[in-house]
């Protein structure tokens, strides 16, 4: 009998444990939210250079006057995706493009980057996890887990990630583990 197919998922321990919430029907919604909010958090440090982040966080709120060289400044992010060594970098980038294409400017278009390069990670990670349930257990299990993963989605502060991971002043605390260690400590009955 196998522990469950979140064992053997290729990704990094907080995506597995996203993956074993939501898998495991004894966990509840708030308990998979904050698994997906910890697992976004770990990409965004482990994935994001603090030079890619100042170059971006340059071109976009820059000294410049934010409507000089608007073209100039799409162009520079374009030259950058040669320097992206991560998908999420890459992704990053390319979400900054288009919150300057959509008429976003300065600290506003960092912020709705920011908030789509989360949201798109939090997306892939769900998916990944879907299709090894969907491989690994039964069609039930795999639906059963997706409605979960998209139910806890919304328990994420994708704002509070983005502003983690744009390492600004008034980002939260990363999200800790709720550990329980005796019989009070367990779910609410």
């Amino acid at each position: 009998m196998s522990d469950g197919p979140y064992r053997s998922l290729p990704m990094s321990p907080k995506w597995k444990q996203a993956a074993k919430r939501a898998y495991l029907s004894s966990f509840s919604p708030s308990e998979i939210s904050e698994a997906l909010q910890q697992a976004a958090e770990r990409d965004c440090r482990a994935e994001l250079s603090t030079g890619l982040l100042r170059k971006v966080t340059t071109l976009l709120i820059g000294p410049d006057e934010p409507g000089l060289f608007f073209d100039l400044r799409i162009t520079d992010l374009n030259a950058l995706h040669r320097e992206c060594a991560s998908t999420m970098e890459h992704g990053f980038v390319s979400n900054a493009i288009e919150a300057l294409q959509n008429g976003e400017r300065g600290q506003a278009a960092l912020q709705w980057a920011a908030e789509a390069s989360v949201s798109d990670r939090l997306l892939a990670g769900s998916r990944q996890i879907e299709e090894h349930v969907q491989r690994e257990a039964t069609d039930y299990r795999a639906r059963s887990t997706r409605s979960r993963l998209e139910e806890a989605h919304g328990g994420v502060e994708v704002s509070g990630v983005a502003r983690m991971m744009l390492r600004a002043p008034n980002a939260p605390a990363r999200t800790r583990t709720v550990v329980y260690s005796g019989l009070d400590d367990g779910p609410a009955l």
